[in-house]
């Protein structure tokens, strides 16, 4: 059956409309069926769809160190200012394995992580055995502990470092100053006292390679996913014992693998690190695409996070001993690292002093800080929390002072003297991304096509309607008009006067 014109102009606009009102639905509809989709989706649990991501993470993840050589030695014992030339970088590949997975009745799960690096030559600019001048913590350790010990002590305490080679700097390969070596003295400090002296080895990063730093519990996000890879404790407590206020001391977080989904632009996301005892905060920075095409919010370590406690508060907690705050970005963790019960004398901060006061920065040469090459760095997939992209960059700095009978150091001004900074980065690769599209990211620009196409095609139809509907409306009254103007005319002809046979 075939409709009239009138007919077809109307069901043409009601389909038209029709569309454009199922395509708007859609909209809270759809986002709705995402959202839960997604929820589904990255809960951590056996079988679950990011598990696998979770329990091993397939982004390959780098860690890249940077060696300052101090090239002045002499110099600087007498008193100059240390020249500094960085060497870089020398890469590591980081695995990430994680074990003693247990699955808690409250929405948490416990594990261990262990933490495996292999050096990576070809992407290195030397290899493990280079050569660094670099400050010797054994040294440093035990006159930092001796400082207000009594005079006798430090003279006894100088002639067993002379005894045994110890001296405020030392020449030692990349290896070992990283990831440890046996120091002579303690080795004879163990052999006398091993319940004080429990072990001779040392080094910044010593018993970090194939070792776990503690138990995580994290939520699940299957009573919450809010909460969704947020630690609820670490090593069985929700706060650390370093800091002198709650604040500092509170566990915030995640481990950096993955976070809630549909994160507020807005919002600060904390990272827990146990290399620096401690949370650091991150802030909406900008938008970043990956190579792959993915879009991810890149959020970004603030001023504020090493700020001078009279700038931000809330770092009163970090200040130790207590009320003895340094200048903006350097914080001292002495508290929480140990050689045989010795505090080493380490503060950290964003590569070559980033944010941080210019009296640290002047007080050394060969510095020259950038926050986009020095900042922390972490770029979040904003639908699931997975972090697609992260740049953790941290600088380890030794304390340097002159102490009273230790004639060796006399000679020294006081400096945050830079040993060396890391970039621990990791960014998903082709075949991973694939995987996120296709579990995620592709049904939901399928679906956000949809209501486009929708939207656009029912639209496009209500407006060819109405066009064509105007169209007919013209030309039915242009056709009007001259019939009119036709019938006028005959009119006049047929009302014109008669003459009257009876007047001829």
């Amino acid at each position: 059956m075939v409709c009239s014109k009138k007919k077809c102009v109307i069901i043409a606009s009601v389909i038209g409309v029709v569309l454009i009102i199922i395509g708007a639905v859609m909209i809270p509809v759809m986002k709705y069926i995402i959202k839960k989709k997604v929820e589904s989706t990255v809960v951590i649990q056996k079988g679950g769809e990011v598990y696998d991501y979770w329990l091993d993470p397939p982004v390959p993840i780098y860690l890249q160190i940077y060696m300052f050589n101090l090239t002045n030695k002499e110099e600087f014992l007498m008193g100059d200012k240390p020249s500094l030339h960085q060497v870089g970088p020398y890469t590591y590949s980081e695995k990430r394995i994680k074990f003693n997975i247990v699955f808690n009745n409250n929405g948490t799960v416990s594990y261990r992580q262990k933490r495996v690096f292999h050096f990576l030559p070809h992407m290195s600019a030397g290899n493990e055995s280079d050569l660094f001048v670099a400050p010797n913590p054994v040294y440093w350790a035990l006159y930092n502990s001796m400082k207000y010990e009594y005079p006798t002590v430090r003279k006894v305490v100088y002639v067993l470092t002379q005894l045994f080679g110890e001296h405020p700097l030392m020449t030692r390969p990349l290896k070992e100053l990283i990831w440890g070596y046996t120091d002579p003295l303690l080795n004879i400090t163990k052999a006398l006292d091993p319940d004080w002296f429990y072990t001779d080895f040392v080094g910044f990063f010593m018993n970090k390679n194939n070792t776990d730093d503690g138990v995580y519990t994290v939520y699940t996000g299957a009573k919450d996913i809010s909460t969704l890879g947020i630690i609820d404790k670490y090593n069985g407590s929700s706060y650390l014992p370093f800091w002198s206020t709650e604040w500092a001391n509170m566990v915030n977080g995640s481990d950096g693998t993955l976070g809630p989904p549909y994160l507020p632009k807005d919002m600060v996301v904390y990272t827990f690190s146990s290399d620096i005892c401690r949370s650091v905060p991150g802030v909406y920075h900008r938008d970043v695409t990956t190579p792959q095409g993915i879009h991810l919010w890149r959020f970004a370590g603030p001023p504020s996070a090493t700020a001078n406690a009279t700038v931000n508060p809330e770092n009163k907690g970090f200040c130790t001993p207590i009320e003895n705050c340094l200048g903006a970005g350097v914080v001292n963790i002495s508290n929480c690292q140990l050689v045989d019960f010795f505090n080493l004398p380490v503060a950290i901060s964003f590569p070559h002093f980033l944010f941080g006061d210019p009296r640290y920065i002047n007080a050394v040469k060969g510095l020259n800080p950038n926050p986009e090459e020095h900042n922390t760095l972490i770029d979040l997939e904003p639908y699931t929390g997975l972090v697609l992209q992260a740049y953790k960059r941290l600088q380890i700095n030794f304390y340097l002072e002159p102490f009273a009978d230790v004639p060796e150091t006399l000679g020294i001004k006081p400096v945050f003297l830079p040993v060396f900074w890391l970039n621990e980065s990791a960014a998903i690769d082709d075949k991973n991304a694939k995987k996120i599209f296709n579990l995620l990211l592709t049904p939901l620009l399928i679906i956000h096509v949809t209501e486009i196409v929708l939207i656009s095609l029912g639209a496009f139809v209500l407006i060819c309607t109405l066009i064509y509907g105007l169209w007919k409306y013209r030309k039915s009254r242009q056709v009007t008009s001259h019939g009119d103007n036709g019938q006028s005319t005959h009119t006049e002809g047929d009302t014109e006067p008669i003459v009257s046979n009876e007047g001829s």
